[in-house]
């Protein structure tokens, strides 16, 4: 990755070249939709944001044209420009304006949330979704081969998922941008400021005011069965997460821990998604925790004092 991260910033053909190209790939293997998203937030990191806008619209250029040649689908390419590159783009340029990686998280935080509140606004969510499911995923699935199960409990599952569909998918998106603009500061302390990623993610902290909100959605979407709450409530879980991760790493790197610690949370957190994603839930009460009780510093001393 450092390698890429190398080529990409040799130059504006190579960036834009390079952003372009993993662009077309994420089209066949999804996750490299998050190489793409780095790649522009890197070179906005860098160069800064006129640069960055200038490589986004040439890529967004080129991948449009090729997707009109090639599929005859203009539209993928405008959409990914418009749903993963300028996202992105935005985030990053919050990071090298006004110097905060904590900022612009709780922005791409409160873009989901203001995107799931305009998906209640202006849509029925659940409608929506349960008719992308009919009338999209289930043929796709049945086209793959794979068996979809019929019956009561079926349609119980499909009516279930469309609830939360919405909350799901603008999480997934808070989690790759926020990944990729990590990603991308990581390949540029690497490149110019080595170590200088590893210490800024340490103190990855979001502030009692986005810990406020984040807790007055928690009660609500655990006391109440409002739709609309429960689907922020998939934003709260995301954003939190990550300054638990920051917490936990932190913890590792000023109480001298095993950094096999590391790789337990991030298994546990892996394994357990598909069980009520306990891992995952723990991991982000520790980062909602820290805004309020700051655990780095407290953990750490009583650690430090032991020691002593």
């Amino acid at each position: 990755m450092q390698a890429l991260a190398r080529f990409i910033m040799r130059g504006r053909v190579q960036a834009i070249g390079s952003i372009a190209t993993l662009a077309v790939l994420s089209l066949i293997v999804s996750p490299l939709a998050i190489f793409t998203t780095a790649g522009v937030a890197l070179v906005t990191l860098v160069h800064g944001y006129r640069e960055g806008l200038k490589s986004l619209f040439v890529a967004t250029v080129i991948l449009t044209v090729f997707t009109g040649i090639t599929l005859n689908q203009v539209a993928i390419g405008l959409e990914l420009a418009l749903k993963f590159w300028l996202p992105a783009w935005f985030l990053a340029s919050v990071v090298t304006t006004r110097q905060s990686m904590s900022l612009a998280i709780v922005v791409a935080a409160t873009m989901s949330g203001l995107l799931v509140l305009g998906f209640y606004v202006f849509t029925d969510p659940a409608t929506y979704w349960y008719e992308v499911i009919n009338k999209q995923l289930i043929p796709m699935l049945n086209e793959a081969g794979m068996k979809v199960q019929e019956g009561p409990k079926a349609e119980k599952l499909w009516q279930f998922m469309s609830k939360i569909m919405t909350g799901s998918a603008l999480a997934l998106f808070l989690a790759l941008q926020t990944s990729s603009l990590l990603l991308a500061r990581w390949w540029q302390a690497v490149l110019y400021n080595p170590g200088g990623f590893a210490q800024e993610f340490r103190q990855l902290r979001f502030g009692v005011v986005a810990a406020n909100i984040a807790l007055v959605i928690t009660i609500f979407a655990i006391a109440s069965t409002n739709e609309m709450v429960s689907n922020l409530f998939f934003i709260v879980i995301v954003l939190m997460m990550f300054q638990g991760l920051a917490v936990i790493h932190g913890l590792v790197a000023k109480c001298k821990l095993n950094p096999s610690l590391l790789i337990g949370v991030y298994v546990i957190m892996l394994f357990t998604l598909q069980h009520g994603a306990i891992g995952l839930l723990l991991v982000a009460l520790i980062g909602l925790l820290d805004n309020w009780l700051n655990l780095r510093f407290r953990l750490c001393a009583k650690a430090q004092d032991d020691l002593n």
